[in-house]
């Protein structure tokens, strides 16, 4: 487990009565440093830490990451609690159940990610795709400087209880019956916590007993993969990582495995028998951004054979946040100069991203350099604009990938048996 430092570490009251939780928190408590001893919570004491400690507001990390000290919290899933308990638990104690699904308020888990369906991509133009998805930590060891999840740990310990939960949600896919793929975890990089957290091993085997249906288990920006190395997967779990460039690693993911690092790892887990695939995401234009890039595509396909590859350029920020949250003058002044001219009745969307140009000009890079080295490899966007889908049209027709029928990182029919996938590499 990725060793952290905390200001303060809660217990809730449940997980403290229950044994097999305890005995999580006592294999996990030796890499977690803080000052104070552990103290137990119930709902309204926890409520308060919530609220005291604004976690469902949190800052990004910026520059200061290596300030900061999350709360950790180990939590219990309530899921014998009846409807009336549940409305009158969330009346209560409302900041509890006020983000990711009532992320600290222990229903979560087993969750419907409805993005991109008929009403989401018509009042957005976004493209996605909706899909059941699994959750059971909320935060992360590391400190990129675009992301806020380093303030908080908010972990889920009776994984017994939340296996049962999930296995009890396959066998009634009412949203989505048709669904194979189905990830874990984009609250946070799932395998940091590992092997004293015992979540991986867990999910790898109730999908290898499967026939149909695949686990994607995000490594994210780790390389802490030796506990999946003697898991029996039987071909159902594809490993996910976020893959950046060196100077993103060193500039603005603080505490993160280097981009080496992360493929190194992930042409352990190829070896291993697991299928690998790859987001570049986020990418951030840093000063001369497409050479490196170019630079770690090629070293990716020297290294593995990912199935697909997903990108998904820096979003959620303005120019404000630029200037504040990234080192003087280490971004690329084009895309600063289009951040700082937005216009000014822009929507929320538009004025927290990079203009449509500067996001096609970094997909225009990822294209190339993969059609000139691997051009079958399915390339994918991550939450993009229909219009940009069809700027770039000839690109995704050459690979098979349209709006409307596409695969990609955590997608609810990316995996098994389709021709895309099949084809990566060749």
């Amino acid at each position: 487990m990725t060793p952290i430092v905390a200001r303060a570490v809660y217990i809730k009251a449940e997980a403290r009565d229950d044994p097999r939780s305890m005995a999580r928190i006592e294999r996990m408590l030796p890499f977690v440093r803080c000052q104070r001893p552990p103290e137990i919570v119930d709902d309204e004491a926890l409520h308060q830490v919530v609220i005291d400690n604004r976690l469902n507001t949190l800052p990004r990390h910026g520059m200061r990451g290596d300030d900061i000290q999350p709360v950790v919290i180990f939590n219990q899933f309530l899921y014998h609690h009846g409807p009336e308990r549940r409305a009158a638990r969330r009346r209560r104690y409302p900041e509890l159940f006020t983000t990711w699904h009532g992320v600290y308020g222990g229903y979560n888990g087993w969750d419907w990610r409805p993005s991109g369906d008929a009403e989401y991509r018509r009042t957005t133009g976004l493209v996605c795709q909706p899909a059941y998805a699994m959750h059971s930590v909320w935060g992360c060891p590391f400190r990129c400087a675009y992301c806020e999840l380093g303030h908080v740990a908010n972990i889920y310990v009776n994984l017994e209880d939340w296996v049962a939960h999930i296995r009890q949600g396959l066998g009634n896919l009412a949203n989505s019956p048709r669904q194979r793929l189905f990830q874990w975890d984009n609250g946070t990089d799932a395998v940091c916590w590992e092997p004293e957290y015992g979540g991986a091993k867990m999910l790898i085997e109730l999908f290898a007993d499967q026939t149909d249906k695949y686990l994607e288990l995000y490594v994210g920006k780790s390389d802490n993969v030796d506990v999946m190395l003697d898991c029996d997967h039987r071909g159902h779990t594809v490993c996910c990582w976020s893959l950046s460039t060196e100077a993103q690693c060193r500039l603005a993911e603080g505490g993160t495995a280097d981009m080496e690092a992360r493929l190194a790892s992930a042409r352990t887990c190829l070896q291993a028998g697991y299928t690998v695939r790859i987001r570049l995401s986020p990418m951030v234009p840093l000063v001369g951004w497409a050479e490196d890039i170019r630079h770690m595509i090629a070293r990716m396909f020297d290294e593995i054979t990912p199935d697909l590859v997903t990108v998904e350029p820096l979003r959620f920020c303005t120019h404000e946040m630029l200037l504040r949250d990234f080192p003087a003058d280490s971004m690329d002044p084009a895309f600063m100069q289009a951040m700082a001219t937005m216009p000014a009745d822009a929507d929320d969307w538009t004025t927290s991203q990079f203009p449509d140009a500067c996001r096609i000009r970094m997909y225009r890079v990822v294209l190339d350099e993969i059609a000139r080295r691997r051009p079958r490899t399915p390339v994918a966007f991550c939450r993009e604009k229909r219009r940009v889908w069809d700027v770039l049209a000839r690109d995704m027709n050459r690979m098979g990938q349209s709006p409307d029928d596409y695969v990609c990182n955590c997608g609810p029919f990316s995996a098994g048996p389709d021709r895309r996938l099949q084809a990566a590499g060749t």
